[in-house]
């Protein structure tokens, strides 16, 4: 099956003009017979939070191939991988100081594969039946603190979904996004983001064959989004009634 993966990130305004780094991160990897994205948004009030986002983009593909390459199985053996590469990766740093949470999507060449998440954020699951996220505002409700790398090493603190032929793709997002994304607007931005952003992207990669082209989505209230998101953003901030005229964010 063809797999297209795009992604982007951004340092907000207030970490410009401190100077501070991009404490989030993303990557997308071809392992084990398939590819990985990965999302990290490192704790804004940790000291070495771009450190830890960054080493968990690292760790999540090295767990899988390690993972892969003994013919496991056991999703909780994978997520435990994915602590210890991460502790690892951070050397003498403290990992409370370094706190990122941690989501991924692992999808296979045949087009099964997992998706995880660990701390706040979103993913959503796209398939013939519509969209949905793997957790919901209720589940992190009753949360009192973000789980993330380097705040605890339980494994059930992940929620893990399986993933099957019939997904058709998978959306992945920062508490920047997801936090200001209404539950009953998922579908809408998810059908958005696929018939907008990944059907533009791709005629111009199909123009490129032999470049790889990859993107993803994230902190985008952090950047100046009036500028390219306007109509959509005032629709889920509005009701039907009050959309701007030609707006596209509509069930």
């Amino acid at each position: 099956m063809a797999l297209f993966c795009f992604g982007a990130t951004v340092a907000g305004p207030a970490h410009l003009r401190e100077g501070r780094p991009n404490q989030d991160a993303w990557s997308h990897t071809a392992v084990a017979a398939g590819h990985v994205v990965v999302v990290a948004d490192g704790m804004g009030s940790r000291p070495l939070a771009d450190i830890g986002a960054k080493a968990a983009c690292a760790a999540v593909p090295e767990a899988l191939r390690t993972w892969a390459r003994h013919g496991s199985t056991d999703t909780s053996l994978l997520l435990g991988l994915v602590h210890l590469l991460w502790r690892a990766r951070l050397g003498d740093h403290d990992p409370a100081q370094a706190a990122t949470t941690c989501l991924f999507a692992f999808m296979r060449n045949d087009g099964s594969g997992i998706a995880a998440q660990l701390g706040d954020g979103l993913i959503l699951l796209c398939d013939d039946a519509g969209v949905r996220p793997l957790r919901t505002r209720r589940d992190d409700a009753f949360a009192n603190t973000t789980e993330a790398l380097g705040v605890t090493n339980a494994i059930s603190a992940w929620t893990t979904v399986t993933l099957d032929p019939a997904t058709r793709g998978v959306l992945l997002c920062t508490d920047g996004v997801s936090d200001d994304l209404l539950p009953e607007r998922h579908h809408d931005f998810a059908t958005w983001v696929e018939g907008e952003i990944v059907l533009q992207f791709a005629q111009k990669a199909a123009g490129q064959l032999a470049r790889q082209h990859v993107c993803l989505l994230d902190e985008m209230n952090l950047a100046r989004v009036e500028q390219y998101f306007a109509e959509l953003l005032s629709g889920w901030k509005t009701d039907d009634r009050r959309r701007p005229e030609g707006s596209r964010a509509r069930r």
